[in-house]
């Protein structure tokens, strides 16, 4: 039976594919989206842009992924348009080699998350694996960095710590609340919406016309993979932590309502008709309601470590 959404492209994917090759990691790719807390993020542009699924602070949250997880790694970052670029870009490159010296692949962001899988110093080249077609693509060493976009980042893996795996659940749940209650403070708030609050934003676009219907086709595409994943996620960690069962069920039945959302979209974009559209608000206000029970049923189950962190609950 075909899958019900399209291949979707994120720093998961790419992160599997190297801590996979790597042999750090050894679970299905809804896992790692699980354990490093990726697939519970929810910001989306109040427009609907495409920029939606990565409109998030990349370098605090990749840097707490990595952290759940045991996996000790760096990462540089920045506007391609700065004058500092050029420095940062020739230690990025060093970095690189030597990462790939060590038989360890780099993820980098080229207008998508992208893996760097190997080089050639005499020809000066990186080769990076492009996810959405499997191709093999150049990437000349001048070039590193220099994206469409204005901005660069890459991510280095030096080392594993093991972690017990009910550890790692536990927190990502915990994580979980965090990502649905806090917005994101790299986020202008007139601009985006985070967690919970991404559905008044997104039920708000589709109640008028202001919103980029190609941008809101791949957002809702996104972000019904992340829930099909949650879903997957809760019900293996089921299997380490007793109480659980409400949450699974719960992200469940959330991923059905996407699985509807998305039946409803049409070829890159969205059906303009406005019984459609109505449609999709009233699934949207389904998803909401139940998205915000699952995360109330985390709330109970942990209530004592999430009290203890007060105000911060996203605190390491």
């Amino acid at each position: 039976m075909r899958d019900k959404h399209p291949l979707t492209i994120s720093y998961v994917d790419a992160l599997h594919q190297v801590l996979s090759a790597k042999g750090w990691f050894n679970l299905p790719k809804p896992m790692l989206s699980g354990m490093t807390a990726s697939c519970f993020r929810l910001s989306v542009h109040r427009q609907l842009h495409k920029d939606s699924p990565t409109a998030y602070n990349w370098a605090a949250e990749h840097t707490v992924a990595a952290d759940l997880i045991g996996i000790v790694a760096g990462q540089s970052a920045g506007y391609h348009f700065a004058p500092t670029f050029p420095l940062y870009q020739k230690q990025a490159i060093l970095d690189i080699r030597g990462s790939l010296a060590q038989g360890t692949g780099v993820v980098c962001w080229k207008d998508q998350f992208v893996v760097i899988t190997r080089s050639d110093d005499r020809k000066q080249l990186f080769y990076y694996n492009e996810m959405s077609s499997g191709a093999e693509l150049e990437l000349p060493y001048a070039q590193l960095g220099r994206n469409t976009t204005p901005y660069w980042y890459c991510q280095i893996y030096e080392g594993q710590i093991r972690k017990e795996l009910p550890q790692v659940i536990r927190e990502s749940l915990i994580q979980a609340v965090y990502k649905a209650e806090v917005h994101d403070p790299l986020l202008p708030e007139a601009q985006y919406a985070c967690g919970l609050q991404a559905y008044d934003a997104m039920l708000e676009a589709f109640s008028g016309d202001a919103y980029d219907a190609a941008g809101a086709y791949a957002t809702l595409m996104f972000y019904a993979a992340s829930k099909k994943e949650a879903a997957s996620y809760t019900r293996e960690a089921c299997t380490y932590m007793p109480g659980l069962e409400k949450t699974a069920g719960h992200y469940a039945s959330l991923s059905a309502v996407y699985d509807e959302i998305t039946a409803r979209l049409g070829v890159d974009t969205l059906l303009p008709a406005a019984s459609r559209r109505q449609e999709l608000i009233t699934l949207l206000r389904e998803a909401q309601r139940i998205e915000t029970a699952a995360i109330q049923s985390i709330r109970g189950l942990l209530r004592e470590p999430i009290a203890n962190r007060f105000q911060d609950v996203g605190l390491r």
